[in-house]
């Protein structure tokens, strides 16, 4: 049997966010069964439900982002001398941006708050972790080739 492979702070990071996805697809799921809109994001009447977009996007961003940033956490706490903390910061800041950035979406039709400021610096942030990650990654991959 092969060693266990210990990377605690990817598993509680990729947890929640398997579990927050989970739920905001819920969302999507209800307010379809609600609505009656099976596929596409048209009403019977062939408007579209702005509710169920935002809903949609906001499961969709998580979707497009959480599967490589997820990976790279696992790559740097299995694969790099990285220290644990800068391993739990990385998962910290990239978990907070995706969900800030999520519920964003998925209520920018509310009309009380303005959404755009809170999508724009998660966003960022999503792409500074990634792209940080990504070089610290490659460089130790390169660096172990050179060996």
């Amino acid at each position: 049997m092969a060693p266990a492979l210990s990377v605690p702070f990817t598993l509680a990071t990729a947890g929640t966010l398997g579990v927050v996805y989970a739920g905001v697809q819920l969302r999507v799921g209800l307010h379809r069964l609600g609505s009656k809109i099976n596929f596409g994001t048209k009403t019977a009447a062939g408007t579209e439900d702005e509710e169920l977009v935002a809903k949609s996007r906001a499961g969709g961003t998580l979707g497009e982002f959480v599967p490589i940033g997820v990976l790279l956490m696992l790559l740097l706490e299995a694969g790099t001398p990285l220290p644990a903390n800068l391993v739990a910061a990385y998962g910290a800041v990239f978990g907070v941006s995706r969900l800030t950035h999520a519920y964003a979406i998925a209520n920018s039709n509310n009309k009380n708050w303005d959404h755009g400021p809170t999508r724009k610096y998660s966003f960022i942030a999503t792409i500074l972790s990634l792209v940080t990650a990504g070089g610290y990654v490659a460089f130790q991959g390169a660096k172990a080739l050179r060996k």
